[in-house]
């Protein structure tokens, strides 16, 4: 009886159909050649770079491991057995899960089945000055060229200028007079505070192109002449204002031309990373602007941001010489190839930008309405470059 008992074991656990995924385990050894020859198939094993097969079969035959297609089998790797009728055959993993046998001497085996090799986690990213390094589309890592986290108690100017409309002529919406003050410009809490406000009482905002009186403040951060580069990654973690639904505020991440090397605007170029209007507050838009822009084409009209009035998200630009890629919260959300008249791309986005940071009053459709508050604030958590 006893023998008898061991006999049944044996052909119970050589008969054994076993799914692998994946394999881990050491092939078990494989039984003895069946009754009238029949090769036996072991568990499968895991090789070096694939799965490995192990068996036994007549002596010095010639075994044929195959897999199960659609309709029929086929031959996918061979070996002879030794004259003790082991064999052993290599084949890489396959695609999807797939059932195996061998034959030999006409003779064929119970099946295996073998699951897609296990995916094997991602090395993490390197690390740099500006954190984890972004990857690049055409494969390697961006490196760090410019950082501010704001964690200090007053803007750095050795990073920033602030827009004076006393200097430059410029203004925002609703004769939006730019100024630097307390008011307009302030960092504390490791953020950047940027705000546009409508005072009690006039002021006289200077210009050197013709002075006017106004009641309205805005403001905008620059790193122009301090930090300028071509091509490369640009994103900041932002916040915009609190006053969703009501137009009136106005808000931006954007580069622009260190030089108007191919004349005034739009020709020398500018890169909405992430413009909002509080009027369409559920959506913020990208755009690529120069001479000879299709507007309905240039702008990302569909990247929707239900949440940028009450939380925090990342917008960056990926700017290559052929393609503007826009990426909201790291997801690709628009694209632009850019041909513009009268230039040959690459140009005018061939020359270096700096980053500008901005909050003013709305204009046209987006001007103030009842209900819209005094103040409107945006929230920059940080800012960073890379090439």
């Amino acid at each position: 009886m006893r023998a008898v008992r061991t006999f049944i074991v044996v052909v119970l656990v050589a008969g054994f159909v076993g799914l692998v995924s994946p394999v881990t385990a050491t092939a078990v050894s494989a039984a003895v050649a069946g009754e009238g020859g029949r090769p036996e198939l072991g568990r499968p094993g895991e090789g070096t770079s694939g799965v490995v097969f192990k068996g036994r079969a007549r002596p010095r035959s010639v075994v044929r491991l195959q897999a199960r297609g659609s309709s029929y089998w086929t031959t996918v790797g061979k070996d002879r057995a030794s004259k003790k009728g082991a064999f052993r055959i290599a084949v890489p993993y396959p695609d999807r899960t797939s059932t195996y046998r061998v034959v030999a001497g006409g003779k064929v085996s119970q099946t295996r089945k073998v699951a897609p090799a296990p995916s094997k986690p991602k090395p993490p990213a390197p690390s740099d000055a500006c954190g984890v390094r972004p990857e690049r589309a055409g494969g390697g890592y961006y490196d760090c060229t410019f950082r501010d986290d704001f964690d200090g108690t007053a803007l750095d100017r050795t990073k920033w200028m602030v827009q004076e409309t006393r200097f430059s002529g410029m203004y925002g919406g609703s004769q939006g007079c730019y100024v630097d003050n307390d008011r307009t410009v302030g960092v504390s809490g490791g953020l950047l505070r940027l705000t546009s406000t409508i005072l009690a009482e006039e002021f006289l905002c200077r210009s050197p192109y013709g002075s006017w009186m106004t009641k309205a403040e805005v403001s905008t951060v620059a790193t122009r002449s301090k930090f300028t580069q071509t091509y490369g990654r640009f994103e900041a973690r932002i916040k915009m204002p609190a006053e969703a639904g009501i137009a009136g505020s106005h808000s931006a991440f954007w580069l622009y031309p260190q030089d108007q090397a191919y004349g005034r605007w739009p020709g020398s170029g500018e890169v909405d990373i992430a413009e909002w209007f509080s009027g369409l507050s559920a959506n913020v838009y990208p755009s690529v602007h120069y001479a000879g822009e299709n507007t309905a084409l240039s702008s990302g009209y569909n990247c929707k941001m239900p949440t940028s009035s009450t939380e925090f998200h990342t917008y960056a630009v990926e700017w290559t010489p052929t393609v503007m890629r826009f990426y909201y919260d790291g997801n690709l959300c628009y694209s632009h190839a850019w041909t513009p008249t009268g230039m040959t791309a690459p140009q005018p986005f061939d020359k270096p930008f700096y980053v500008v940071l901005t909050q003013v009053w709305g204009l046209g459709w987006n001007t103030r309405a009842a209900g819209m508050p005094d103040t409107s604030t945006l929230l920059v958590d940080w800012v960073k470059a890379w090439r």
